[in-house]
This record gives C-alpha cells, structure tokens and sequence, in this order.
C-alpha cells in the first residue's frame, strides 16, 4: 500500500515541528530562558530529589523482604533496616528456607542494614579466607566484585551451608543455575561483558 505524497509531507512537518519544540518542551523551568545545556551548576543546588529504589544487597529487598514492605524499603534509609525488617529477614530464613532461627538471626545480621559493606584497612586474620561479597563475615574485607556471582552466593548463604551450618540445607536451591548464561566481563572500562 503506498501513502498519499500529502500524507509524506504532513508526516516530514510533524517531525521537523517535533525537533524543533522538542528542546523546549522538556525542560523542567528552571531555565526557561535559555538551553539547559548552558545552565550554571549552582541553579540545580536547591532541587529536592525523591528517593525511588534502593538496592544494597542482592535478594534482600527483591526476595526476602515482605513485598507489602517494599516501598517502605525503597524510600527509607540503611540506619533504621534493622529495626524495620530483621523480623522479614529472619521470618524468611525460617519459613522458607526452613532453617533454625539462630542461622536466621546470622542471615538478618550480615544483610541489615542494606548496604554493600568495605573495610579496606580491616586485617584479615585469615589470609587464606576468601575475599568476595559477604566475606566480612568472615573477616574479610567485604564489598563487591565485578566477578562475584552475588545471587549464587546469597542463594548459597541462604539455603546452603556457605556460612558454615550445615543443618537443613537445600543443595537445589544454592545457584541460581544459569551458569552457562555467564560471559567474562572486559579487561578495561566499562567492564561490559560480550554479547553472546
């Protein structure tokens, strides 16, 4: 089916009319007289920005917070997590992971507050202790790496006996199984991995 040429020039104005109001219609009005782009830094200092999502630990809010406590989540603040949703935490270790509260409590204390923990000056009192995400509680030095496959190990921490409790595990559960999906990362910045 061929379109009109009328239908062609109509469609090529909207575009062109699109281009050109475009710039304008989307600025915010804190610089409506000029293009964003030249806007001193100093006119952004006073913007009052909303805090949607917050993501420390993988699995944490995703998984083993209580889905009606994920706003809450979201827009609260690492100081007050462990008096908001240990009891989530603990709650899903025993219930659906069926492990003893003692190992929940373990779980609840080395993922609240949500947040990626470092100590870079820590000594390792255990050269031969690995260094991954969820090390510090081991006395490494924490934090996250490129190459750490963090679900697995909080899959790992969760259902099986990656902290050392051995009681009730459940070896199905400790991976995420999609090892084969898995690409190595670049050896420069941005670090992206290959597409495949």
């Amino acid at each position: 089916m061929q379109r009109h040429p009328s239908f062609r020039r109509a469609s090529l104005a909207f575009v062109v009319s699109l281009a050109a109001v475009g710039p304008i219609a989307c600025r915010d009005g804190t610089n409506a007289g000029g293009p964003l782009a030249a806007s001193p830094v100093a006119s952004l200092e006073n913007r009052v920005l909303t805090q949607r999502e917050r993501l420390g630990n993988p699995l944490v809010s995703e998984v083993m917070i209580q889905k009606a406590h994920h706003h809450e989540h979201n827009t609260g603040t690492p100081s007050t997590d462990v008096a908001d949703f240990t009891d989530d935490l603990t709650g899903f270790v025993t219930g659906v992971a069926g492990r003893d509260a003692a190992y929940a409590g373990a779980i609840a204390g080395a993922l609240l507050p949500d947040m990626l923990v470092t100590y870079p000056r820590r000594d390792n009192v255990n050269p031969a202790t690995p260094v991954f995400w969820l090390s510090w509680v081991f006395g490494g030095y924490g934090g996250r790496g490129l190459t750490d496959d963090v679900v697995d190990i909080g899959l790992g921490a969760i259902f099986g006996s990656l902290l050392g409790n051995t009681n009730n595990v459940s070896p199905g559960l400790t991976t995420d199984n999609v090892d084969a999906n898995d690409v190595q990362f670049g050896a420069t910045f941005p670090y992206v991995a290959a597409s495949h």
